[in-house]
């Protein structure tokens, strides 16, 4: 019986099997270089910037975990994870 998580499940494969195609072409734009290309319909542009990172693991160890515990927000998450069942 085809379910609505059965459905999500059909969607989210797409969306991976997308993602992927989508990789393979970033990768290939990427090797142009830094700048900006034309398509008929869309434009890219290449560009490499630093990105900051925070290390939580780091920061407790410097300042300790009670100011970590000042400095930190709790966000309550619901998350649903799909995963294809195996039929035997």
């Amino acid at each position: 019986m085809y379910t609505i998580i059965d459905e999500l499940g059909t969607v989210n494969r797409a969306i991976a099997d997308l993602e992927r195609i989508a990789d393979k072409l970033k990768t290939q734009i990427k090797t142009k270089g830094i700048g900006t290309y034309a398509g008929a319909e869309y434009d890219a542009e290449v560009m490499a910037y630093d990105r900051e990172n925070i290390s939580a693991p780091l920061v407790r160890k410097f300042v300790g975990e009670d100011l970590v515990k000042q400095c930190t927000t709790i966000q309550h998450v619901q998350s649903v994870v799909v995963t294809l069942r195996k039929v035997a």
